[in-house]
């Protein structure tokens, strides 16, 4: 209907809504066709969760870039910033990760530890404590004054990811996130920060790059943060 990218900040864990009795090479999503527009990127958080082993739909899809989470804060360096992994905080929240147990891995995916889908692709500034700033001029009943707020979750990173596709001007060609791995080299690598949740039942190695930011591709940031627009490019 006339846009040029959709966001989408919600999500369920995958086994809810796949057929459990197709094997795992064989992608067959509830409703998948909704998530499937050639020249409309669909963007989808991860989740707040951390690592889990039941992946996030519909960010498990690979029609869908799928967007992690990180902390960014200010430094002296030459970038002028430090970013790492949205790490497991008191809470339990941390920037999504997991493995597909039902989606088959992308053609363009090659990470190893994985045989189907990794989620994620592209990561965005998500924790709380280093967020967003957004204006709310909306007063609400019994809730804080207009003004402005900091708010995090990969549900900030995915609007703030889907909104440089649309400044890009680059969507017309963009059917998946086969683009921002062509174009890997345009993005910051995000190193630092597990998202493996203790006592969780679903605990991850430190070691590994499903659940911790390591150089390189790896779950909980994707390939990384863009470095401006470039990595949109066709």
């Amino acid at each position: 209907m006339g846009a040029v990218v959709v966001s989408n900040s919600y999500g369920i864990d995958e086994s809810s809504v796949t057929d459990d009795h197709a094997p795992a090479t064989d992608p067959v999503p509830y409703r998948q066709e909704s998530y499937d527009h050639p020249g409309v990127p669909i963007v989808a958080a991860s989740g707040d969760q951390g690592y889990k082993l039941d992946a996030l739909y519909p960010a498990s899809l690979s029609t869908v870039i799928a967007v992690g989470g990180t902390t960014l804060k200010p430094d002296d360096g030459a970038r002028g910033w430090t970013e790492t992994a949205w790490a497991t905080n008191y809470k339990g929240s941390a920037a999504g990760a997991a493995c597909s147990a039902h989606i088959a891995k992308p053609s363009w995916q090659h990470d190893k530890a994985c045989p189907n889908r990794t989620v994620a692709d592209v990561s965005a500034v998500a924790d709380p404590f280093t967020g967003l700033a957004v204006y709310d001029s909306i007063r609400i009943p019994n809730g804080p004054e207009p003004g402005w707020l900091k708010i995090g979750g990969t549900s900030a990173a995915t609007p703030l990811i889907a909104s440089m596709y649309a400044l890009s001007g680059h969507t017309a060609g963009v059917r998946d996130a086969s683009g921002l791995y062509a174009h890997r080299d345009r993005l910051h690598d995000v190193v630092g920060g597990s998202v493996s949740v203790p006592a969780s039942g679903q605990e991850c190695p430190q070691s590994s790059y499903l659940c911790t930011a390591r150089k390189g591709y790896n779950a909980p940031t994707g390939l990384g943060s863009p470095d401006g627009l470039g990595v949109f490019a066709p």
